[in-house]
């Protein structure tokens, strides 16, 4: 396992009414390559590519990735309180739950701000079946 974890891009490919998805990173002369998900293999040609629809699949496939890459470190966790407040009738939690898990983004800004703190991977999980009313 290398120190310096992998960089992954998601890439958005096809248009705004039919959006796809697929996943890069930079070899070791930082061309890009781009990861077909049936063969398990980094290709530099795109067109051998997994090509996404759903972009949270995408985000997944990606998080499992960095996992391969990190999975060996200790592992510290922290809880950061997330509240949303819906306004109008009180939804059933199952329908906010799957609401969430379509809607919800959360971005961090990895290129401008690293993927964690001095050399660390941070992951960030919005676990919405730990959800409760309040």
């Amino acid at each position: 396992m290398s120190d310096t974890p992998p960089m992954f891009s998601l890439i958005k490919r096809g248009n705004d009414s039919f959006p796809r998805y697929v996943i890069a990173k930079a070899d070791a002369y930082r061309n890009a390559v781009y990861w077909d998900a049936t063969s398990r293999l980094w290709h530099a040609d795109e067109t051998k590519a997994t090509v996404f629809a759903d972009v949270t699949q995408a985000c997944w496939e990606q998080h499992d990735l960095l996992m391969e890459a990190v999975g060996e470190r200790p592992v510290h966790r922290f809880i950061v309180p997330l509240i949303v407040e819906v306004f109008g009738e009180k939804p059933l939690l199952t329908d906010l739950r799957r609401w969430l898990e379509k809607a919800m983004r959360i971005v961090v800004d990895s290129p401008k701000h690293g993927l964690g703190p001095k050399g660390t991977v941070g992951f960030i999980i919005a676990d919405v079946d730990e959800m409760k009313a309040v």
